[in-house]
């Protein structure tokens, strides 16, 4: 990855799961990194790795405007990218308000404060497969945003609201379209990966909320973190375009199951529950668009599902 000059970098969600592999990505790379984002856990993956510590990291909530734009306001950033959201589908489902409030008037506030501040060359705003909505077919970045349940709605206004910025005030701005991503640091475990690695270690029975029949792509965490600094890199290419970031690794949830009991050589007990509220049966990214500018993954679903189960053994405690 070449350097990005000048060097400052503001991550919005930057201690989160996702968020958390990029920061450390962009700090083993000597950028001056700001991160913004509400309490996290001891455990989670940035603070293990000690990355408040290397970073200008503030405690600040992205629904209070006016904290949003005294930070820009102080750091002056060159590259703003926003992965802050609420991401838990259920905890849409039953809270529709609050994800509303954050992920969409989130969004406005962070790009009004790009708006706002002089110098910014490249903004990154992090969507989502599930901004396309219910589709039989692979979504391509043509594909109408059309999602209809609370957290689909706010990644189609995400998405939307992005693009707005670029178009009607000329903000130099990207949109990511992630598939299901997993690796180190996930630490909601009603996602599969995560509840498949915590009922391993713990012996216990893993809980499908679906009836096992919904297809996602899986992509690793690092690869996302990895084509996030590329397409930044690539800013004066990318710019006012969306970009879709996935994997080959297209199953159904039983199937997933399957192929990580063959990776981890492990039987996992499971029980279907058919409980899932709001979800989307079929998802599959077409990422021609990334690959045609050079990206490529980097890590095979046994190596990212290997280096995922170690992490969890080592640093989480199921009590």
């Amino acid at each position: 990855m070449e350097r990005l000059e000048p060097l400052r970098v503001l991550v919005t969600g930057g201690a989160g799961f996702i968020g958390a592999h990029l920061v450390e990505l962009l700090v083993r790379k000597k950028y001056d990194v700001t991160v913004i984002d509400i309490q996290n856990p001891c455990k989670s993956y940035f603070f293990l790795k000690s990355l408040d510590k290397k970073t200008n990291y503030q405690i600040i909530d992205i629904t209070k405007r006016e904290k949003v734009e005294a930070v820009f306001a102080s750091v002056s950033p060159t590259y703003v990218i926003h992965l802050a959201a609420l991401p838990i589908v259920q905890e849409a489902y039953d809270n529709p308000y609050d994800v509303f409030k954050t992920n969409i008037m989130g969004t406005v506030h962070v790009l009004e404060a790009c708006r706002r501040t002089a110098g910014i060359q490249g903004i990154l705003v992090a969507s989502s497969d599930k901004a396309y909505g219910k589709t039989t077919k692979p979504y391509t970045e043509e594909s109408p945003l059309k999602g209809d349940h609370p957290y689909d709605v706010s990644k189609s206004c995400t998405d939307l609201i992005a693009q707005t910025y670029g178009k009607t005030y000329g903000l130099p701005v990207i949109v990511t379209r992630f598939g299901n991503v997993f690796g180190e640091g996930d630490i909601h475990f009603d996602r599969i990966i995560p509840g498949i690695c915590k009922a391993l270690i713990t012996n216990s029975v893993l809980e499908v909320r679906s009836d096992g029949t919904y297809i996602r792509d899986y992509v690793y965490v690092k690869d996302i973190a990895l084509a996030t600094a590329f397409l930044i890199r690539h800013m004066k290419r990318t710019a006012g375009q969306a970009f879709n970031i996935s994997s080959d690794n297209n199953f159904s949830v039983l199937d997933l199951i399957k192929n990580t009991e063959k990776i981890l050589k492990k039987h996992i007990h499971y029980t279907i529950l058919n409980s899932a509220k709001s979800e989307i049966p079929y998802q599959h990214l077409n990422d021609n668009k990334i690959r045609a500018l050079g990206w490529k993954n980097t890590h095979s679903l046994r190596r990212g599902l290997q280096q995922t189960y170690v992490w969890y053994k080592k640093t989480q405690s199921y009590r």
